[in-house]
């Protein structure tokens, strides 16, 4: 029977759903509109195109090459691969999208990596990394009824002053446009960024939503807004906000009694709903969960969180970093099926990828782009240790917050990877960027990661949340592996005694093995190093080494897949044969060894159907391999 107050109440949340439907996206002016056709792409080898103005209106580009957008330009002819230098591009915006009396910008989701912008052969701007979206204002600079043309100069040589900061780049710094590059058309007062931080509280969840209201107006304006999760009738707010010129800040708490939590067993989505009624609207996807920190445990949800990872880089064979969804998603079936849980990246990756992590239940570790900095690989000089490095490092730890915060499966922010981080300078730098990082999201431990080197120099670990080490051991000790059974006795117990001290160090905090590996080249057997049986008694050695240290919150295998190297930087090849699956996805003995140490099972490749880029970029059409690849 029904309650005197269960009918008014029922019938109070049918009408906020009647009313939240009512003003949907149809009363919003929100565009978005990707530049997918008609790109064309010049080399510039000689560095003249800024001399003769090949960016200006009235220049002949009819020569140039047609080629898709977003796509690595290593992927347009076997003779770009590796390429490192000055790419343009060319574009044309119909007149029909100017829209003067909105908002309009012009988004890059990933550029690699030195960009400078025009349209019209007016200067828009230029940007300065290759892993993060960047956008400029185009407002009122549009010109209806014309053609506006957008040119970009493209330039992905590295430099020693900025990220990842080292003579010698582990990966390939694939060249051009990696991302979507879409005109966006909003209000002139919209929603300009969403931040849900969800968390369970008994059999519910509790969301804090701060929300940044953008107002391109001359005076103050009072708006309605509106927030709601999608699907949980009781978890809707709505209210009035002051939006005055610039840039605003507001919070909206929200809570429901029965929630699904997140986590890689459970990766249950929401979708948070935020609209300015009539002006503006944004949805954003969210997990509830929550990552603690209590002594030496990373808690999940309030259990003790084990990791087994891997390391893995975005690209794939000769797509690059774009390859067809139908491949990722099954590369990411497997790994799942082998038991990985955790994934760690040395860049921010695409945010279709994360949004992969998200749907099919991965942790990750994003990491800002300093990598190896200071290191003297290739002999000392040259090196550039300074705190100017932050010009570039702060701004990446930023960008990568910003837009990641919402994904459940970004569990970790790494500020760098194996870096004179022992050093005045780099326990400096460590340190702001691991403060920023807990300034902008207190809801995340932050870290760093360092070689297989004392933790103890590594002072700005006193800051951090975890401790994330390295463990390479056996190619370079008085008393190397060589052999299939020096495994476990120099290996093995070699990264036993290592995470012993290293937990001794910092007796109060948990410890990662942020990597451990060895190559192992698929078809060449035997035991000794670089062949298969190698590579995998040395991962099952580690492994166990981990396991008999219980202080240790597990482990992330370097890596999943074998990947490109810069061309100058391994000792034999431009290729890194760490992956237990090659780098198009054909397995190796070491498969199956990450898949008994994981309690899981190795899974065979088999060919997608209909691929189509994850990014929404056309299919690619992969450059012939060389006879010795």
């Amino acid at each position: 029977m029904m309650s005197s107050g269960e009918f008014p109440m029922r019938s109070f949340l049918l009408l906020c759903l009647l009313a939240w439907s009512s003003a949907g996206p149809a009363q919003t002016v929100r565009e978005s509109v990707a530049l997918a056709t008609g790109w064309r792409f010049q080399m510039d080898m000689a560095e003249i195109g800024e001399k003769e103005a090949w960016f200006r209106p009235g220049f002949d580009h009819s020569g140039w090459s047609q080629v898709p957008v977003p796509r690595a330009w290593d992927t347009y002819d076997e003779g770009l691969w590796g390429f490192e230098g000055i790419g343009w591009y060319v574009a044309s915006i119909s007149g029909s999208r100017s829209r003067p009396e909105r908002v309009q910008r012009l988004r890059f989701g990933r550029v690699m990596y030195h960009s400078k912008v025009w349209l019209n052969g007016e200067a828009l701007g230029e940007h300065i990394g290759g892993y993060l979206p960047f956008e400029f204002d185009v407002t009122g600079k549009l010109r209806p009824g014309e053609p506006n043309l957008l040119v970009l100069r493209v330039d992905n040589r590295p430099r020693l002053e900025w990220p990842p900061g080292a003579k010698q780049i582990e990966w390939m710094q694939f060249g051009g446009i990696l991302e979507p590059v879409t005109l966006e058309t909003r209000s002139r007062i919209y929603l300009s960024d969403l931040t849900v931080r969800a968390v369970p509280r008994g059999s519910g969840a509790e969301a804090e939503c701060l929300l940044e209201i953008t107002s391109a107006e001359a005076a103050e304006q009072t708006v309605s807004l509106r927030v709601g999760v999608d699907g949980v009738p009781r978890a809707v707010q709505e209210t009035t906000v002051p939006a005055p010129p610039g840039v605003s800040r507001h919070r909206v708490a929200l809570a429901w009694d029965r929630a699904r939590r997140w986590s890689p067993r459970t990766p249950n989505l929401y979708t948070l709903r935020a609209a300015l009624p009539g002006r503006d609207e944004s949805t954003v996807r969210f997990g509830v969960r929550a990552i603690a920190i209590r002594g030496r445990q990373i808690l999940l949800n309030g259990e003790p969180l084990w990791v087994q990872g891997v390391n893995r880089y975005d690209e794939y064979a000769r797509h690059g970093p774009n390859a067809p969804r139908e491949l990722v998603v099954e590369d990411l079936r497997r790994m799942k099926a082998a038991g990985v849980n955790f994934v760690r990246v040395h860049y921010p990756q695409s945010p279709a990828l994360i949004g992969l992590y998200d749907e099919m239940g991965f942790l990750m570790m994003e990491e800002v782009p300093l990598n190896w900095w200071g290191n003297r690989f290739s002999g000392a000089g040259g090196e550039v240790m300074k705190e100017d490095i932050l010009e570039y490092a702060m701004p990446m730890l930023e960008g990568m917050i910003r837009r990641d915060k919402n994904h459940p499966s970004v569990a970790f922010w790494s500020m760098a990877n194996e870096s004179q981080t022992q050093t005045e300078v780099g326990i400096a730098v460590m340190r702001k960027l691991l403060r920023r990082a807990k300034e902008l999201d207190p809801t995340r431990p932050a870290t760093f990661v360092i070689a297989t080197r004392e933790a103890a120099e590594h002072k700005a670990f006193a800051d951090a949340d975890l401790v994330a080490v390295n463990v390479y051991l056996g190619g370079r000790q008085k008393r190397p592996a060589l052999r299939v059974a020096d495994a476990e006795e120099v290996i093995g117990r070699g990264a036993e005694e290592y995470l012993r001290r290293q937990l001794a160090a910092y007796p109060d905090k948990p410890l990662l093995v942020a990597e451990f590996g060895t190559p192992g080249v698929r078809g060449i057997h035997g035991d000794v190093q670089y062949t298969e049986e190698f590579q995998a008694a040395v991962i099952e050695a580690v492994w166990g080494a981990i396991r008999r240290c219980p202080d240790v919150s597990g482990g992330v295998l370097w890596s999943w897949a074998d990947y490109y190297h810069r061309r100058n930087f391994i000792v034999y090849a431009a290729f890194g044969p760490y992956g237990v699956v090659t780098v198009d996805r054909r397995e190796k003995a070491a498969l199956a060894a990450l898949a008994r140490m994981f309690g899981g099972h190795a899974v065979k490749a088999k060919p997608p159907a209909a691929p189509r880029s994850l990014a929404g970029a056309e299919k690619p059409n992969p450059a012939p391999r060389r006879a010795n690849q």
